[in-house]
């Protein structure tokens, strides 16, 4: 599976300043990231959201020096979390994967993880924007059971981690590239902000091709 157009939004007057982040503070080449196209477009409110992008799985210690250089990292200060560290640096033994996180200038929670052996290029020095994969991640807030039958049945996809029990999270694809179902109201690592639903289009590859509307209609993802 793989993210190859992601559509999110933010209010108007902060569409110029996202732009200008991700293509001179990351380096993006426009809105491309890797294989997926990112968008923002304007919407109501202050909506935001929690996506990860990817990194090659050998370069994590570059990507965090590159990063760290040009965001300001958060750290683990999640009052729901089990380990409240302080450190920028999470380690997901379970994915073999380590990550970190940041703000952009709409608030949005962005994760930049790398999954030891995916992606892996043997590149050496330092990091660049353009090494990033695409997107990684991406959380859809709502009721966790319901989306996963709609996905499961529509797409194909699968549940490969996590639950669907109540207050749980449920991750849908495969390591790497994944839907993450949430509950709203459910603290976002790393800061601990209460989820929220806020419209998303997405279109993923290599899923069984059609199209599912969640939420009443809030998420429309499509696969081929």
């Amino acid at each position: 599976m793989q993210f190859r157009e992601v559509r999110l939004y933010a209010p108007g007057q902060s569409l110029g300043t996202l732009t200008a982040f991700y293509a001179d503070s990351l380096g993006l080449p426009g809105p491309t990231v890797g294989d997926t196209t990112l968008e923002f477009a304007a919407g109501e409110g202050e909506p935001f959201y929690h996506f990860a992008l990817l990194a090659p799985g050998d370069r994590f210690p570059e990507m965090l020096a590159w990063a760290d250089e040009r965001v300001e990292l958060l750290p683990d200060s999640d009052s729901d979390s089990d380990s409240d560290s302080g450190e920028v640096v999470f380690d997901f033994s379970n994915w073999d994967a380590q990550a970190c996180y940041f703000h952009d200038p709409a608030g949005n929670i962005v994760e930049l993880i790398a999954h030891r052996g995916i992606g892996e290029a043997g590149t050496k020095g330092p990091f660049a924007g353009r090494e990033l994969l695409g997107v990684s991640e991406l959380g859809l807030v709502g009721d966790t059971t319901a989306m996963a039958r709609l996905l499961r049945e529509d797409l194909g996809l699968e549940l490969w981690d996590g639950s669907l029990g109540e207050g749980r999270l449920a991750f849908l694809g495969e390591r790497a590239r994944t839907l993450i179902l949430g509950p709203a109201r459910r603290g976002w690592l790393p800061t601990g902000r209460p989820a929220e639903r806020h419209p998303v289009e997405a279109e993923l590859s290599g899923l069984t091709p059609g199209s599912v509307e969640l939420e009443g209609g809030l998420y429309r993802i499509s696969g081929h």
